[in-house]
Protein backbone atom coordinates (compact mmCIF):
# COMPACT_ATOMS: atom_id res chain seq x y z
CA UNK A 1 0.00 0.00 0.00
CA UNK A 2 2.99 2.57 0.98
CA UNK A 3 4.34 1.49 -2.88
CA UNK A 4 1.61 2.20 -4.17
CA UNK A 5 1.51 5.66 -2.76
CA UNK A 6 4.19 6.55 -3.87
CA UNK A 7 3.37 5.65 -7.16
CA UNK A 8 0.39 7.59 -6.88
CA UNK A 9 1.86 10.47 -5.40
CA UNK A 10 -0.71 13.78 -6.13
CA UNK A 11 1.32 15.85 -8.65
CA UNK A 12 0.30 18.39 -11.07
CA UNK A 13 0.68 17.42 -14.58
CA UNK A 14 1.21 19.14 -17.76
CA UNK A 15 -1.75 17.88 -18.86
CA UNK A 16 -4.04 18.96 -16.45
CA UNK A 17 -3.70 22.43 -16.71
CA UNK A 18 -3.63 22.80 -20.71
CA UNK A 19 -7.18 23.04 -20.83
CA UNK A 20 -6.94 26.46 -18.37
CA UNK A 21 -3.32 28.51 -19.99
CA UNK A 22 -5.05 27.67 -23.91
CA UNK A 23 -8.20 29.70 -22.59
CA UNK A 24 -8.14 32.71 -24.34
CA UNK A 25 -8.85 35.07 -21.20
CA UNK A 26 -5.21 33.77 -20.06
CA UNK A 27 -2.75 36.21 -20.84
CA UNK A 28 0.55 34.81 -19.15
CA UNK A 29 0.77 31.44 -17.46
CA UNK A 30 3.85 31.27 -14.98
CA UNK A 31 4.85 27.05 -13.87
CA UNK A 32 8.26 28.33 -12.43
CA UNK A 33 11.22 26.10 -11.27
CA UNK A 34 14.10 27.65 -9.36
CA UNK A 35 18.15 26.20 -9.29
CA UNK A 36 20.98 27.09 -8.45
CA UNK A 37 23.51 26.61 -11.50
CA UNK A 38 27.54 27.01 -12.00
CA UNK A 39 29.32 27.66 -14.46
CA UNK A 40 31.62 24.35 -16.53
CA UNK A 41 34.51 23.30 -14.90
CA UNK A 42 36.81 25.97 -16.34
CA UNK A 43 34.73 29.02 -14.79
CA UNK A 44 34.74 30.04 -18.43
CA UNK A 45 31.18 32.31 -18.01
CA UNK A 46 31.83 35.01 -14.98
CA UNK A 47 29.57 35.79 -12.53
CA UNK A 48 28.14 39.69 -11.80
CA UNK A 49 30.22 40.42 -8.22
CA UNK A 50 28.82 42.16 -5.41
CA UNK A 51 32.47 42.06 -3.74
CA UNK A 52 30.75 41.77 -0.51
CA UNK A 53 31.84 39.71 2.79
CA UNK A 54 29.45 36.54 1.35
CA UNK A 55 31.66 36.71 -1.90
CA UNK A 56 34.96 36.76 0.18
CA UNK A 57 33.60 33.89 2.03
CA UNK A 58 33.22 31.77 -0.66
CA UNK A 59 36.41 30.07 -1.20
CA UNK A 60 37.22 27.41 1.29
CA UNK A 61 34.44 26.94 3.57
CA UNK A 62 31.30 24.38 3.80
CA UNK A 63 33.66 21.76 4.20
CA UNK A 64 31.87 18.59 4.46
CA UNK A 65 32.17 14.95 6.25
CA UNK A 66 31.11 11.63 6.15
CA UNK A 67 32.17 8.19 6.34
CA UNK A 68 32.54 5.62 3.40
CA UNK A 69 34.12 1.97 3.21
CA UNK A 70 35.25 2.42 6.51
CA UNK A 71 36.77 5.79 5.90
CA UNK A 72 36.14 9.40 6.22
CA UNK A 73 35.76 11.84 3.52
CA UNK A 74 35.67 15.49 3.42
CA UNK A 75 34.83 17.61 0.51
CA UNK A 76 34.88 21.46 0.52
CA UNK A 77 31.28 22.48 -0.87
CA UNK A 78 31.35 24.80 -4.15
CA UNK A 79 29.01 27.59 -3.53
CA UNK A 80 27.13 28.39 -7.16
CA UNK A 81 27.19 31.66 -9.19
CA UNK A 82 23.93 31.54 -11.11
CA UNK A 83 19.88 30.81 -10.28
CA UNK A 84 18.17 29.74 -12.80
CA UNK A 85 14.44 30.26 -13.37
CA UNK A 86 12.73 28.15 -15.46
CA UNK A 87 8.99 27.73 -16.80
CA UNK A 88 6.94 25.59 -18.63
CA UNK A 89 5.02 28.55 -20.85
CA UNK A 90 6.74 31.05 -22.95
CA UNK A 91 6.62 34.32 -21.15
CA UNK A 92 6.71 35.48 -17.64
CA UNK A 93 4.54 37.28 -15.50
CA UNK A 94 7.72 38.87 -14.70
CA UNK A 95 8.50 40.40 -17.77
CA UNK A 96 4.42 41.81 -17.89
CA UNK A 97 4.57 43.15 -15.02
CA UNK A 98 7.81 45.13 -15.46
CA UNK A 99 10.27 43.93 -12.85
CA UNK A 100 12.11 42.74 -15.85
CA UNK A 101 12.30 44.25 -20.14
CA UNK A 102 14.03 42.70 -22.47
CA UNK A 103 16.71 44.93 -24.16
CA UNK A 104 17.12 42.60 -26.84
CA UNK A 105 16.38 39.52 -28.51
CA UNK A 106 13.67 37.48 -28.13
CA UNK A 107 11.69 34.97 -25.12
CA UNK A 108 11.80 31.32 -25.53
CA UNK A 109 9.11 29.93 -28.31
CA UNK A 110 6.49 26.81 -27.46
CA UNK A 111 8.00 24.85 -29.68
CA UNK A 112 11.52 25.26 -28.04
CA UNK A 113 10.17 24.29 -24.97
CA UNK A 114 8.56 21.21 -26.56
CA UNK A 115 11.68 20.65 -28.30
CA UNK A 116 13.98 21.08 -24.94
CA UNK A 117 15.73 23.34 -26.53
CA UNK A 118 19.55 24.51 -24.92
CA UNK A 119 18.38 28.60 -24.56
CA UNK A 120 18.56 31.06 -22.46
CA UNK A 121 18.02 34.72 -21.82
CA UNK A 122 20.59 36.36 -19.38
CA UNK A 123 20.92 40.41 -18.01
CA UNK A 124 22.84 42.76 -19.82
CA UNK A 125 25.53 43.20 -16.78
CA UNK A 126 26.00 39.68 -17.52
CA UNK A 127 26.60 40.05 -20.86
CA UNK A 128 28.65 43.29 -20.85
CA UNK A 129 30.81 41.45 -18.06
CA UNK A 130 31.39 38.36 -20.60
CA UNK A 131 31.31 40.56 -23.78
CA UNK A 132 28.72 38.42 -24.72
CA UNK A 133 25.45 39.40 -27.33
CA UNK A 134 22.55 37.74 -28.24
CA UNK A 135 23.56 34.24 -30.37
CA UNK A 136 26.42 33.31 -28.16
CA UNK A 137 26.95 30.51 -26.46
CA UNK A 138 27.14 30.02 -22.81
CA UNK A 139 28.55 26.35 -20.84
CA UNK A 140 26.22 26.26 -17.69
CA UNK A 141 26.05 23.17 -15.28
CA UNK A 142 23.57 21.97 -12.67
CA UNK A 143 25.98 20.42 -10.55
CA UNK A 144 29.71 20.57 -10.25
CA UNK A 145 31.84 16.81 -10.30
CA UNK A 146 31.72 16.26 -6.32
CA UNK A 147 32.26 12.92 -4.88
CA UNK A 148 28.30 12.42 -4.81
CA UNK A 149 28.18 12.71 -8.71
CA UNK A 150 31.86 10.78 -9.33
CA UNK A 151 29.97 7.74 -7.81
CA UNK A 152 27.56 7.35 -11.06
CA UNK A 153 30.91 7.38 -13.23
CA UNK A 154 29.75 11.23 -14.65
CA UNK A 155 32.40 13.29 -16.60
CA UNK A 156 32.64 17.05 -16.25
CA UNK A 157 31.55 17.23 -20.04
CA UNK A 158 28.57 15.79 -19.29
CA UNK A 159 27.61 17.86 -16.46
CA UNK A 160 27.69 20.98 -18.10
CA UNK A 161 25.80 22.03 -21.46
CA UNK A 162 26.34 24.92 -24.15
CA UNK A 163 23.18 27.39 -24.04
CA UNK A 164 22.30 29.45 -26.89
CA UNK A 165 22.00 32.99 -25.63
CA UNK A 166 18.57 34.21 -27.75
CA UNK A 167 17.56 37.68 -25.42
CA UNK A 168 19.15 40.17 -23.24
CA UNK A 169 17.27 41.38 -20.26
CA UNK A 170 17.30 44.55 -17.67
CA UNK A 171 15.48 44.47 -14.16
CA UNK A 172 14.10 47.33 -11.73
CA UNK A 173 15.84 44.99 -8.48
CA UNK A 174 19.46 46.12 -8.40
CA UNK A 175 21.01 45.19 -4.89
CA UNK A 176 23.15 48.29 -3.50
CA UNK A 177 25.23 48.67 -0.77
CA UNK A 178 22.99 50.38 1.37
CA UNK A 179 20.76 46.91 1.78
CA UNK A 180 20.24 45.55 4.72
CA UNK A 181 21.98 42.41 3.89
CA UNK A 182 23.94 43.41 1.38
CA UNK A 183 27.27 42.05 3.29
CA UNK A 184 25.09 38.35 3.17
CA UNK A 185 24.36 37.91 -0.22
CA UNK A 186 25.53 35.56 -2.72
CA UNK A 187 26.20 36.10 -6.06
CA UNK A 188 23.27 33.79 -6.79
CA UNK A 189 21.01 36.47 -5.28
CA UNK A 190 22.02 38.59 -7.79
CA UNK A 191 19.62 39.69 -10.10
CA UNK A 192 21.87 40.37 -12.44
CA UNK A 193 23.18 36.70 -12.13
CA UNK A 194 19.81 35.21 -12.98
CA UNK A 195 19.54 33.34 -16.03
CA UNK A 196 15.57 32.52 -17.57
CA UNK A 197 14.93 28.96 -19.39
CA UNK A 198 12.00 26.48 -20.59
CA UNK A 199 11.72 24.39 -17.58
CA UNK A 200 12.55 21.70 -20.70
CA UNK A 201 16.11 22.90 -21.00
CA UNK A 202 16.91 21.77 -17.51
CA UNK A 203 15.48 18.65 -18.29
CA UNK A 204 17.36 18.02 -21.15
CA UNK A 205 20.69 19.42 -19.40
CA UNK A 206 20.47 17.19 -16.73
CA UNK A 207 19.56 14.09 -18.66
CA UNK A 208 23.38 12.53 -18.61
CA UNK A 209 23.34 12.47 -14.74
CA UNK A 210 19.75 11.52 -14.60
CA UNK A 211 20.09 8.73 -16.40
CA UNK A 212 23.43 7.48 -15.06
CA UNK A 213 22.34 8.45 -11.68
CA UNK A 214 19.52 5.56 -12.60
CA UNK A 215 21.58 3.17 -13.97
CA UNK A 216 23.47 3.22 -10.52
CA UNK A 217 20.58 2.32 -8.64
CA UNK A 218 19.32 -0.11 -11.02
CA UNK A 219 22.58 -2.12 -10.36
CA UNK A 220 22.65 -1.85 -7.18
CA UNK A 221 19.53 -2.77 -6.16
CA UNK A 222 18.66 -4.69 -9.32
CA UNK A 223 18.76 -8.13 -6.27
CA UNK A 224 15.83 -6.58 -4.16
CA UNK A 225 12.57 -7.78 -4.09
CA UNK A 226 10.88 -4.13 -4.09
CA UNK A 227 12.71 -2.84 -6.82
CA UNK A 228 9.56 -1.83 -8.95
CA UNK A 229 10.77 1.47 -10.19
CA UNK A 230 14.10 0.77 -11.27
CA UNK A 231 13.44 -2.35 -12.32
CA UNK A 232 11.11 -1.09 -14.91
CA UNK A 233 13.54 0.38 -18.19
CA UNK A 234 10.51 2.55 -19.33
CA UNK A 235 11.12 5.20 -15.88
CA UNK A 236 14.76 5.78 -16.96
CA UNK A 237 14.92 9.15 -18.01
CA UNK A 238 14.81 10.19 -21.66
CA UNK A 239 13.77 12.77 -24.02
CA UNK A 240 10.80 10.30 -24.99
CA UNK A 241 9.14 10.54 -21.71
CA UNK A 242 10.24 13.74 -20.82
CA UNK A 243 6.71 14.75 -20.62
CA UNK A 244 5.75 11.87 -18.06
CA UNK A 245 8.45 12.70 -15.64
CA UNK A 246 8.29 16.52 -15.77
CA UNK A 247 5.55 17.70 -12.78
CA UNK A 248 4.23 21.20 -11.78
CA UNK A 249 4.36 22.73 -8.00
CA UNK A 250 2.25 24.86 -9.11
CA UNK A 251 0.78 27.21 -11.77
CA UNK A 252 -0.10 30.83 -11.65
CA UNK A 253 -2.27 32.16 -14.43
CA UNK A 254 -2.28 35.81 -15.07
CA UNK A 255 -5.69 36.69 -17.18
CA UNK A 256 -6.27 39.77 -19.42
CA UNK A 257 -8.60 41.40 -17.59
CA UNK A 258 -9.09 41.16 -13.89
CA UNK A 259 -12.72 41.60 -14.10
CA UNK A 260 -12.57 37.64 -15.69
CA UNK A 261 -11.28 36.49 -12.36
CA UNK A 262 -14.03 35.38 -10.35
CA UNK A 263 -16.00 33.59 -13.69
CA UNK A 264 -12.84 32.10 -14.59
CA UNK A 265 -12.16 30.37 -11.17
CA UNK A 266 -16.37 29.75 -11.49
CA UNK A 267 -15.93 28.21 -15.20
CA UNK A 268 -13.11 25.76 -14.09
CA UNK A 269 -13.83 24.58 -10.21
CA UNK A 270 -16.00 21.82 -11.51
CA UNK A 271 -13.37 20.24 -13.60
CA UNK A 272 -10.51 20.11 -11.27
CA UNK A 273 -8.70 16.75 -10.65
CA UNK A 274 -8.32 15.70 -6.86
CA UNK A 275 -6.07 17.49 -4.57
CA UNK A 276 -5.98 20.39 -7.07
CA UNK A 277 -7.42 23.60 -6.18
CA UNK A 278 -7.76 26.64 -7.65
CA UNK A 279 -7.53 30.06 -5.93
CA UNK A 280 -8.13 34.08 -7.44
CA UNK A 281 -6.13 35.36 -4.87
CA UNK A 282 -8.21 38.04 -4.39
CA UNK A 283 -9.20 37.72 -0.71
CA UNK A 284 -6.89 40.53 0.74
CA UNK A 285 -8.54 42.95 -2.44
CA UNK A 286 -11.64 42.18 -1.49
CA UNK A 287 -11.23 43.18 2.08
CA UNK A 288 -9.09 46.13 1.17
CA UNK A 289 -12.36 47.45 -1.05
CA UNK A 290 -14.54 47.15 1.43
CA UNK A 291 -15.46 50.94 2.40
CA UNK A 292 -14.88 51.53 -2.06
CA UNK A 293 -17.62 49.09 -2.09
CA UNK A 294 -19.50 50.27 0.72
CA UNK A 295 -18.99 54.12 -0.61
CA UNK A 296 -19.63 53.27 -4.03
CA UNK A 297 -23.30 51.26 -3.26
CA UNK A 298 -24.10 54.52 -1.09
CA UNK A 299 -23.14 57.00 -4.47
CA UNK A 300 -25.95 54.32 -6.27
CA UNK A 301 -28.46 54.33 -4.32
CA UNK A 302 -28.48 58.24 -3.94
CA UNK A 303 -28.32 58.34 -7.69
CA UNK A 304 -31.84 56.59 -7.97
CA UNK A 305 -33.31 58.28 -4.85
CA UNK A 306 -32.57 61.32 -7.21
CA UNK A 307 -33.78 59.72 -10.55
CA UNK A 308 -37.39 58.67 -8.43
CA UNK A 309 -37.63 62.45 -6.75
CA UNK A 310 -36.97 64.16 -9.78
CA UNK A 311 -39.50 62.27 -11.71
CA UNK A 312 -41.83 63.01 -9.11
CA UNK A 313 -41.30 66.88 -8.66
CA UNK A 314 -41.20 67.41 -13.03
CA UNK A 315 -44.08 65.54 -13.36
CA UNK A 316 -45.58 67.29 -10.54
CA UNK A 317 -44.33 71.23 -11.81
CA UNK A 318 -45.47 69.95 -15.50
CA UNK A 319 -48.90 68.91 -14.44
CA UNK A 320 -49.78 72.26 -12.29
CA UNK A 321 -48.21 74.07 -15.46
CA UNK A 322 -50.39 71.98 -17.66
CA UNK A 323 -53.27 73.43 -15.84
CA UNK A 324 -52.38 76.81 -15.68
CA UNK A 325 -51.54 76.99 -19.64
CA UNK A 326 -54.64 75.46 -21.17
CA UNK A 327 -56.17 78.56 -22.65
CA UNK A 328 -52.63 78.48 -24.19
CA UNK A 329 -53.20 74.65 -25.24
CA UNK A 330 -56.77 74.81 -26.81
CA UNK A 331 -55.33 77.86 -29.37
CA UNK A 332 -52.65 75.31 -30.33
CA UNK A 333 -54.80 72.96 -31.05
CA UNK A 334 -57.85 74.90 -32.77
CA UNK A 335 -55.47 76.24 -35.05
CA UNK A 336 -54.33 72.72 -36.06
CA UNK A 337 -51.68 71.91 -34.08
CA UNK A 338 -51.03 68.14 -33.35
CA UNK A 339 -51.20 66.87 -29.91
CA UNK A 340 -47.72 65.48 -30.18
CA UNK A 341 -46.69 68.67 -31.59
CA UNK A 342 -47.94 70.56 -28.32
CA UNK A 343 -46.21 67.75 -26.31
CA UNK A 344 -42.65 68.36 -27.86
CA UNK A 345 -43.19 71.72 -27.12
CA UNK A 346 -43.25 71.26 -23.26
CA UNK A 347 -40.37 68.70 -23.46
CA UNK A 348 -38.03 71.40 -25.53
CA UNK A 349 -39.15 74.19 -23.03
CA UNK A 350 -38.12 71.67 -20.15
CA UNK A 351 -35.05 70.67 -21.54
CA UNK A 352 -33.45 73.98 -22.38
CA UNK A 353 -34.16 74.95 -18.34
CA UNK A 354 -33.01 71.19 -17.58
CA UNK A 355 -29.50 72.01 -19.86
CA UNK A 356 -28.79 74.87 -17.84
CA UNK A 357 -29.30 72.78 -14.73
CA UNK A 358 -27.23 70.44 -15.46
CA UNK A 359 -24.33 72.87 -16.36
CA UNK A 360 -24.60 74.44 -13.54
CA UNK A 361 -24.77 71.29 -11.42
CA UNK A 362 -21.50 69.95 -13.32
CA UNK A 363 -19.65 72.31 -13.08
CA UNK A 364 -20.45 72.88 -9.18
CA UNK A 365 -20.46 69.15 -8.48
CA UNK A 366 -16.96 68.81 -10.11
CA UNK A 367 -15.68 71.53 -7.32
CA UNK A 368 -17.17 69.90 -4.37
CA UNK A 369 -17.45 66.09 -5.52
CA UNK A 370 -13.27 65.51 -4.53
CA UNK A 371 -13.85 66.77 -1.04
CA UNK A 372 -17.11 64.98 -0.19
CA UNK A 373 -15.51 61.75 -1.78
CA UNK A 374 -12.47 61.85 0.50
CA UNK A 375 -14.29 62.61 3.39
CA UNK A 376 -16.96 59.61 3.08
CA UNK A 377 -14.15 57.43 2.06
CA UNK A 378 -12.29 58.54 5.41
CA UNK A 379 -15.17 57.59 7.38
CA UNK A 380 -15.63 54.55 5.38
CA UNK A 381 -11.80 53.54 6.43
CA UNK A 382 -12.37 54.25 10.03
CA UNK A 383 -15.49 52.59 10.62
CA UNK A 384 -14.61 49.20 8.94
CA UNK A 385 -12.50 46.55 10.45
CA UNK A 386 -9.77 47.13 7.69
CA UNK A 387 -6.46 47.52 9.10
CA UNK A 388 -3.34 48.82 8.13
CA UNK A 389 -1.04 45.96 6.53
CA UNK A 390 2.96 46.29 7.44
CA UNK A 391 4.93 45.32 4.38
CA UNK A 392 7.42 42.79 4.33
CA UNK A 393 10.71 42.89 3.05
CA UNK A 394 13.15 40.44 1.73
CA UNK A 395 16.50 40.56 3.92
CA UNK A 396 18.63 41.75 0.70
CA UNK A 397 16.88 45.00 0.62
CA UNK A 398 13.46 43.85 -1.41
CA UNK A 399 14.26 41.35 -4.08
CA UNK A 400 13.63 37.83 -3.07
CA UNK A 401 15.03 35.89 -5.73
CA UNK A 402 12.94 32.59 -4.44
CA UNK A 403 9.75 34.31 -4.89
CA UNK A 404 7.26 32.48 -7.25
CA UNK A 405 4.76 34.13 -5.49
CA UNK A 406 3.47 36.50 -8.29
CA UNK A 407 -0.17 37.35 -6.25
CA UNK A 408 0.13 41.40 -5.60
CA UNK A 409 0.79 42.74 -2.13
CA UNK A 410 -2.30 45.59 -2.03
CA UNK A 411 -2.17 47.52 1.17
CA UNK A 412 -5.16 49.91 2.25
CA UNK A 413 -2.50 53.11 1.63
CA UNK A 414 -2.04 51.97 -2.31
CA UNK A 415 -5.63 51.44 -2.35
CA UNK A 416 -6.55 54.74 -1.15
CA UNK A 417 -3.77 56.71 -3.19
CA UNK A 418 -5.12 55.33 -6.16
CA UNK A 419 -8.74 56.45 -4.74
CA UNK A 420 -9.33 59.99 -6.95
CA UNK A 421 -13.05 61.54 -7.71
CA UNK A 422 -13.61 62.95 -10.81
CA UNK A 423 -15.96 64.09 -13.54
CA UNK A 424 -14.99 62.32 -16.61
CA UNK A 425 -16.76 63.14 -20.03
CA UNK A 426 -18.19 60.17 -20.35
CA UNK A 427 -20.16 60.91 -16.78
CA UNK A 428 -21.03 64.01 -17.95
CA UNK A 429 -22.42 62.75 -21.04
CA UNK A 430 -24.36 59.93 -18.72
CA UNK A 431 -25.85 63.09 -16.46
CA UNK A 432 -27.40 64.92 -19.61
CA UNK A 433 -28.59 61.61 -21.27
CA UNK A 434 -30.12 60.55 -18.33
CA UNK A 435 -31.54 64.25 -17.55
CA UNK A 436 -33.23 64.38 -20.40
CA UNK A 437 -34.64 61.02 -20.22
CA UNK A 438 -36.56 62.22 -16.55
CA UNK A 439 -37.52 65.28 -18.32
CA UNK A 440 -39.65 62.99 -21.16
CA UNK A 441 -40.71 60.63 -18.90
CA UNK A 442 -41.73 63.77 -16.48
CA UNK A 443 -43.62 64.93 -19.96
CA UNK A 444 -45.32 61.68 -21.05
CA UNK A 445 -47.06 61.15 -17.69
CA UNK A 446 -49.10 64.17 -17.62
CA UNK A 447 -49.35 64.31 -21.35
CA UNK A 448 -52.24 61.82 -21.11
CA UNK A 449 -53.99 64.77 -19.76
CA UNK A 450 -53.31 66.63 -22.84
CA UNK A 451 -54.40 63.86 -25.33
CA UNK A 452 -58.27 64.04 -23.74
CA UNK A 453 -58.58 67.86 -24.13
CA UNK A 454 -60.91 69.03 -26.94
CA UNK A 455 -60.12 72.77 -27.71
CA UNK A 456 -63.32 73.86 -28.84
CA UNK A 457 -64.03 72.51 -24.83
CA UNK A 458 -60.98 74.56 -23.69
CA UNK A 459 -61.79 77.85 -25.54
CA UNK A 460 -65.79 77.76 -24.70
CA UNK A 461 -64.46 77.13 -20.92
CA UNK A 462 -62.48 80.25 -20.69
CA UNK A 463 -65.08 82.23 -21.95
Amino acid sequence: ELQEFYNNYPRIKLEDVNAFVNDERVKIANAVNINMWYSDADNTLDFVHLNNQAEQNMEGNGESCWFEDGGQICETYKEPYFLVKSNMFPGMIEFEDGDYELVSGRFYTQQEIQDGSLVCLISENLAALNGLSVGDTILLASQYNSSWTKRFDVTDEELQSAFEVIGIFSHHNPITPDAPNYDYCYPYENPDNMIFMPSTSTYVAQLPLQQKQFDYYAEQYKDMEDNEYYSNPANRPSMENMDAQMYLNDVTLLLNDPMDVDKFVEDYQGTLNQFTTLSANNEEFNRLAKPLDTLSMYAGFIIWLVVINAVVIITLVTALTLKTREYEIGVLLSIGASKLKVIGQFFVELAIVAILGFTLSVVSGSLIAKKIGNTVLEYQISTSDVGQEEEYYYGNGGFDPWNTDYTTDVSLDDLVSEYEVRISPLIIAEIYILGLGIVLVSVIIPSFMIMRYNPKKILMNQN
